[in-house]
């Protein structure tokens, strides 16, 4: 009964054993050696081992390698539980622990290429690439059928910077196994580096030899060429590629860098309707039509292709936002805006785009638009302090002040530049001025001048409404002082530095600024403040042609019209 048992055991270790072979794809694992042992010692030792495996295959590594460590104490020269142990350890981060079980298993089984890779990768893993590509050098010398590995070899000697041995390993494997696409892309990268290129170019021909019927990899050398400003070079090579459309695009490139501008533009606009040229090559040519200073007309011609490129590819992204962003080169401002809510419709996470629909949603002073898209580009971007303020701002003008605040407040906590915080804090103070909370208006603008003190908007419309209620005339004088200093030619903050010195009764000095003021800019407002400074010092005649003046423009006060036939001042 006894030795039937143990012939069950091990029929069941011989599986295990076949088992954890083929777990490692290949290799001949020893078996436990059992000889030394007693009958109880071996029992217990491949109980332990059977239970290890079940563990392992049921992904419980810990108490897998419990086991296997346990295994160990008893068959400490068996080089499969101490390859387990290290594959465990570091699979699970553990790479100094795991290296004396890999060297072991190594030593113990030198014919194992899995041992060797093992070793290999604990070497690697602990950043002593030396020992590492040792180590693989060692297998492809010794072990048969494993010059594969050179590949992994020059891997490592190009990670550490050892191009030289990097390009020798490939030049063996290239003798072995042919040329390699993969191969000779990672040589390309070493010839970069060294700024070989003769070698670099030489290695590209050989892809091209290979390739002779397709055109790719002659299209990639010549654009490495264009890149490197090998233009003869590169001139040559694509006229020998005939009815090839990405070679005129590349054509184009050329004759744009040479000034043959109307050249390049014909060459360009025969590939934008071709299938055989990709998307991406077509905007980058176009883009750099737009690098060159170009006649207006050249710029219509480049603003067709675009369009007949977005017409072409209509559910491409990058070609709608594309077009949109030579749209606004040309102030096409509406069609910009088109284009760019077409590429937000195909993909709405690209936060550049959004922000391009707000500034020319906002130029064009289309607030109700600003509102709606900055509120959806919040929903993807709900940290991007901007979008607050183009919301905040879009409620601010459209007089929905209460939710201005809201927005703005919400955002300024996104705003770490201390100039976008003003911003926010300048925002917020005309917004609660416009619902009438004068304290809060003012404790906003303070908040304002302490991230920036030179911030104009704050300066001018914290003095301007000061001014307005006749409060604090001190700092408001001081505020317009400081911004009339600032930009003397502005006619708007000369307005406001002019109204501040008329609500203190200094007339004579108010004249000064109202007046240049009024002659800088036809605008309703500061046509009337110079008019009433006028009739303050007394001269009637000249207010009246002054409020006449400004009742030629709708942002002259409502009372305008009675000042003039009464010819009087009504305040």
């Amino acid at each position: 009964m006894r030795a039937h048992y143990f012939l069950w055991i091990g029929m069941l270790l011989c599986s295990l054993l076949g088992y954890s072979q083929k777990n490692n794809q290949g290799g001949d694992f020893a078996p436990l050696d059992v000889t030394e042992l007693s009958e109880g010692e071996a029992l217990k030792a491949e109980t332990m081992l059977i239970d290890a495996e079940r563990e392992l295959i049921l992904d419980n590594e810990y108490k897998a390698l419990e086991l296997f460590k346990a295994v160990l104490e008893i068959a400490p020269n068996n080089p499969v539980v101490n390859f387990k142990i290290a594959e465990i350890l570091i699979k699970n981060g553990e790479s100094r622990e795991a290296l004396p079980y890999a060297t072991k298993a190594m030593n113990l089984d030198k014919s194992n290429k899995y041992y060797i890779l093992l070793a290999a990768e604990v070497h690697k893993a602990l950043s002593d690439f030396d020992e590492a590509a040792r180590l693989y050098q060692q297998m492809i010398d010794e072990i048969p059928g494993t010059e594969s590995y050179l590949f992994d070899l020059a891997i490592i000697y190009q990670y550490q910077g050892k191009n030289e041995k990097a390009l020798a390993t490939y030049r063996q494997a290239e003798e072995i196994f042919g040329m390699n696409e993969m191969v000779l892309r990672e040589k390309q990268k070493i010839y970069l580096k060294k700024r070989d290129y003769p070698s670099l170019i030489a290695d590209w021909d050989k892809l091209i030899k290979e390739n002779a019927d397709n055109d790719r990899y002659a299209i990639e050398l010549c654009e490495f060429l264009i890149s490197q400003n090998l233009m003869d070079e590169a001139k040559e090579r694509l006229q020998n590629l005939k009815n090839n459309k990405h070679a005129d695009l590349l054509m184009s490139e050329i004759a744009l860098s040479e000034g043959n501008t109307a050249l390049a533009m014909d060459l360009a606009e025969s590939t934008m309707g071709s299938s055989d040229v990709d998307f991406q090559a077509k905007l980058q040519v176009l883009n750099r039509f737009l690098d060159f200073v170009i006649t207006s007309e050249e710029f219509d011609k480049v603003s067709q292709m675009a369009m007949s490129l977005a017409a072409d590819y209509p559910n491409q992204y990058e070609v709608q936002a594309f077009t949109g962003d030579v749209m606004y080169r040309l102030e096409k401002k509406e069609e910009a805006r088109k284009f760019y809510l077409k590429a937000i419709k195909l993909d709405p996470t690209n936060y550049g785009v959004w922000q391009n629909i707000l500034s020319v949603e906002s130029d064009l002073n289309q607030f109700d638009s600003v509102i709606v898209h900055a509120e959806q580009a919040m929903e993807y971007f709900p940290n991007q302090a901007a979008l607050y303020y183009f919301a905040g701002t879009g409620y601010l003008i459209t007089k929905n002040f209460k939710r201005s605040v809201q927005v703005l407040d919400q955002g300024k906590k996104y705003a770490t530049d201390p100039k976008l915080l003003t911003i926010f804090y300048g925002q917020l103070g005309d917004a609660y001025n416009g619902m009438k909370q004068f304290d809060k208006s003012y404790s906003a603008y303070d908040d304002a001048l302490k991230a920036d003190p030179q911030n104009d908007h704050v300066l001018n419309n914290y003095s301007y409404f000061l001014s307005l209620r006749n409060e604090k005339l001190d700092k408001a004088l001081a505020m317009s002082t400081r911004l009339a200093t600032m930009h003397p030619d502005n006619p708007t903050y000369l307005d406001t530095h002019g109204w501040v010195l008329y609500t203190l009764g200094r007339y004579e000095e108010a004249l000064i600024y109202l007046r240049k003021a009024a002659n800088l800019q036809d605008d309703g407002t500061v046509i009337e403040h110079y008019g009433d400074v006028l009739y303050k010092l007394g001269r009637i005649d000249e207010a009246i042609d002054q409020w006449k003046r400004a009742s030629q423009y709708e942002d002259a006060s409502k009372n305008i019209e009675k000042k003039i036939a009464d010819r009087k001042l009504y305040e």
